[in-house]
């Protein structure tokens, strides 16, 4: 009973208020006090009293006024203590005081001690603001380049799918961009070193393009090696030229990796429109640099809305390929490829991947990519060579299959393929290996390599893509190459260059002289087709459907 007294006289005690005016029964016992101590000096002088009596009225009389004073001043200590009471909860409230504090001697100290204790609560205020602010940029902001991180951005696309980044837009494009040889950075250079490297990049493009544009355009760093660039409201025109300018910023601000090797990006551009998902566009960017990686190019790739199966995330795509490669879940398609005359030439060989998930068969320009990644593109193309001898066993005439140029640089795949070659001669005598003409660049020595694995076989090796590095012609005099194919874009521009003319001129003479075949892809106009014709370049024709595998 004690602790529950104690208890409720505390509670009394926290909820106790004093009243904002004088209430009605102190108004009284003011009156009352007032009226005795009159009436008693009026009694005492009206009439003869006697000693006695009179000192009586008089000491009443005094009490009286006692009395009355005590009053006045409990009232005055109340009507103080309610207006402290009040700056102090306007004091924890933030505001001013509600009225000044009665002038006094006894109430100057008090007054002081409020101030002083307004001013540490507004500094203690502003500095708790500060720090909250301060944290919160902190949560937003990448530590090593000071640039919104993945969650901020991340944020922002999908308030820019959804209400429109501003008012009036419904829809931008969306630049996403992949350091590629992040960790060989780290082993070439100090950690310190590789971080301001990533702060001066970070720096240098949102000085460029990000901060440049009216209003600015928002470049984040998603993780370790992946940045990105949200370009609301800008047309398709604008977002490759800013592409265009990024490709140039990020080539001139690439570190040297040692002799004749620098660090290398892959770009991929992506539109959106109000309304989009954000995870089917950022995989689409992702796919899309995927494929800049296989094709081990800086250009930006445009990146279309993939497909339910292309669009899974490297987890998906891992267990999708590691259960393909276990259950031999491969096939070969195959399309003749005939001269202008119509005669065969050779076939030609692509890999397909059968997915329980995808409506059709996955193509390799689509799996490829991520088993690039993964590490997982020499057993791919370890499926492709066994496809293709299995293919020869019943089918007449040359196949040709394309092979990684990642997979060249794998420990196993060469011997592996050898042994694959060596077991099946009368096969092997028909196949083809390709390679895209950047290896002969890049990696000079294993393609090197694969052409003494497939020469000591009997197998031959072709270059595609000649086009995109016309460099590769400087080292063909060093290895058996059977033929070069030079692209469609590059028969596309022919007609109007006449510097491609003169490539396709240089281009023929080089391999004549050196016994190598050229082939153009693609179906060329009238005066390119002519031009051809001249120079004795055969075009390549592909037939209307595949041929069954």
């Amino acid at each position: 009973m004690r602790g529950f007294s104690l208890s409720r006289a505390a509670a009394g005690n926290r909820t106790r208020r004093f009243p904002r005016n004088l209430g009605p029964m102190s108004i009284l016992r003011h009156l009352f006090i007032f009226a005795a101590a009159a009436a008693t000096l009026l009694l005492a002088a009206s009439q003869p009293w006697g000693l006695n009596t009179a000192v009586l009225l008089f000491l009443l009389a005094g009490m009286c006024a006692f009395f009355y004073a005590g009053e006045r001043r409990r009232l005055r200590h109340s009507r103080l203590l309610h207006s402290i009471s009040g700056h102090i909860r306007a004091l924890a409230h933030g505001g001013p005081g509600p009225t000044p504090l009665p002038p006094g001697a006894e109430t100057a100290e008090v007054a002081d001690a409020l101030e002083e204790a307004r001013e540490r609560f507004r500094m203690a205020q502003q500095e708790t603001n500060a720090r909250l602010e301060s944290m919160q940029l902190e949560l937003h902001l990448d530590p090593v380049t000071r640039l919104p991180n993945r969650k901020y951005f991340f944020n922002e696309l999908r308030r820019a799918l959804t209400t429109g980044a501003r008012d009036g837009e419904e829809g931008g494009h969306v630049l996403m961009f992949r350091q590629r040889d992040l960790a060989a950075i780290n082993r070439h250079m100090p950690r310190d070193f590789t971080d301001q490297w990533l702060r001066s990049v970070a720096l240098r493009l949102d000085q460029k393009l990000g901060r440049r544009h009216a209003p600015p355009f928002l470049l984040a760093r998603l993780n370790g090696s992946d940045f990105a660039l949200l370009l609301p409201g800008v047309t398709a025109a604008t977002a490759d030229q800013v592409a265009h300018q990024l490709r140039q910023e990020l080539h001139a601000l690439r570190v040297s990796l040692g002799e004749r090797s620098w660090c290398r990006w892959a770009l991929a551009i992506a539109a959106y429109t109000r309304g989009d998902q954000a995870s089917r566009l950022l995989a689409s960017l992702d796919h899309g640099l995927m494929r800049a990686e296989s094709a081990d190019t800086d250009a930006p790739v445009h990146a279309d809305v993939p497909a339910r199966a292309e669009a899974a995330g490297e987890l998906q795509w891992r267990d999708t390929l590691v259960m393909a490669l276990e259950q031999h879940r491969f096939s070969l398609s195959t399309q003749a490829l005939n001269g202008p005359d119509g005669k065969l030439i050779r076939n030609e060989g692509k890999l397909m991947l059968h997915d329980a998930e995808a409506r059709a068969p996955i193509a390799a320009e689509d799996f490829m990519p991520p088993a690039i990644r993964l590490g997982l593109s020499t057993e791919c193309d370890i499926q492709a060579v066994r496809l293709a001898l299995d293919w020869l066993v019943s089918h007449a005439g040359m196949l040709a299959v394309s092979i990684a140029v990642p997979s060249l640089a794998q420990s196993n795949f060469l011997p592996r393929l050898g042994q694959m070659l060596r077991d099946r001669p009368g096969q092997a005598a028909r196949l083809v290996l390709e390679v895209e003409a950047r290896g002969l660049v890049q990696n000079f020595a294993d393609v090197r390599h694969l052409c003494e694995v497939a020469s000591e076989a009997g197998a031959r090796v072709g270059m595609r893509r000649l086009a995109e590095d016309f460099s590769a012609m400087t080292r063909l005099h060093e290895l058996p190459i059977a033929y070069l194919r030079l692209g469609a874009d590059f028969l596309a521009g022919m007609a109007r260059s006449p510097g491609s003319r003169q490539l396709a001129t240089c281009v023929r003479d080089t391999a004549k002289a050196l016994g190598i075949e050229v082939y153009a892809d693609g179906d060329a106009d009238a005066h390119a087709q002519a031009f051809l014709d001249g120079l004795g370049i055969a075009t390549l024709r592909r037939a209307p459907e595949p041929l069954a595998a």
